[in-house]
């Protein structure tokens, strides 16, 4: 079995950012509507693995360095606070609804569901989101009016810095991670949404087999690891990672590292013998000092 995993490695300092003034943008958007409608009319079906399972929500206590976990029931809709109509809302009536899972010093991560409509995003972010999509259908639009489009399974990176316009062309439910970093030198111009498609995102078996290598921390079995970088800019890293069956030490590091789970089956063993079960569909954040043990019994990929 193939999993997929997004892998958000986060490094754990936060400064002061102070953002730009924004300068006087114009982004023209006069053919959206029927832009948007030939992208979702050219939507081919995406087949993405579906959690079978009915896992419970578990998290340990915030003063200890535990990871952090919570399944796909955890983020339903019906879960969701309702945050009301976006007020800057310029094409439908957007309302949005989140829950959190977790906030750290420089990173947290939750949902969050926005139903269809459009508004206008112009003041530059102060941080940096990744988020996976679970539903939905929605454009991005850089402040030169590149449109960015994205759906079910696709992976949107926003950096900080980022401007432009946000249309939800079909209600969304995602999850996000958001990084509080320093200011970094960026050298595009503007600073652009990235969309990474699913099919982009998956290893095959025969990629893992052929292309992997054993890890030679292995406490049990021959696991193999590929990995694939999204983006590395500053102390912000995103990429693909996926293994298959077997046992290895995760040693604490000074990076927080963030993910959700497309595939796969194992445990993370805690240093005080506690261990939780991760599977399809789950999002799992990791503090910089925890250390404990990967136990794969299925192949897993991780966003």
């Amino acid at each position: 079995m193939t999993s997929l995993f997004v892998l958000v490695a986060l490094t754990h300092v936060a400064f002061g950012f102070v953002s730009p003034t924004p300068k006087a943008h114009s982004v023209v958007l006069s053919s959206t509507i029927s832009s948007h409608s030939d992208y979702l009319s050219s939507l081919s079906t995406v087949s993405l693995p579906i959690p079978s399972f009915q896992p419970t929500f578990s998290r340990q206590e915030e003063d200890s360095v535990h990871i952090h976990h919570a399944n796909l029931d955890y983020f339903t809709l019906d879960k969701l606070t309702p945050k009301g109509p976006r007020a800057n809302a310029d094409v439908g009536e957007p309302h949005d609804a989140t829950r959190p899972l977790v906030k750290l010093d420089a990173i947290s991560a939750g949902s969050w569901w926005c139903a269809a409509g459009g508004w206008p995003s112009l003041t530059p972010r102060a941080t940096t989101e990744i988020f996976y999509v679970f539903s939905g259908h929605g454009c991005l639009t850089d402040l030169d009016g590149n449109r960015n489009y994205f759906g079910p399974g696709d992976t949107v990176i926003l950096p900080k810095g980022w401007s432009g316009r946000w249309d939800v062309l079909k209600d969304i439910h995602k999850v996000w991670f958001v990084h509080d970093h320093p200011d970094i030198e960026v050298t595009m111009n503007p600073i652009r949404a990235i969309i990474t498609h699913y099919n982009a995102l998956v290893f095959s078996a025969h990629c893992l087999e052929n292309q992997g290598s054993v890890r030679p921390d292995a406490t049990r079995g021959l696991p193999k690891t590929i990995a694939r970088t999204l983006y590395d800019i500053g102390p912000t890293e995103v990429g693909t990672w996926s293994c298959s069956p077997g046992s290895f030490p995760y040693l604490p590091r000074d990076t927080d590292e963030c993910f959700y789970v497309l595939d796969g089956l194992f445990f993370l063993t805690n240093a005080d013998g506690t261990a939780q079960r991760c599977t399809n569909g789950d999002t799992v954040v990791i503090p910089k000092g925890w250390y404990g043990t990967w136990d794969i019994l299925e192949t897993v990929t991780k966003l």
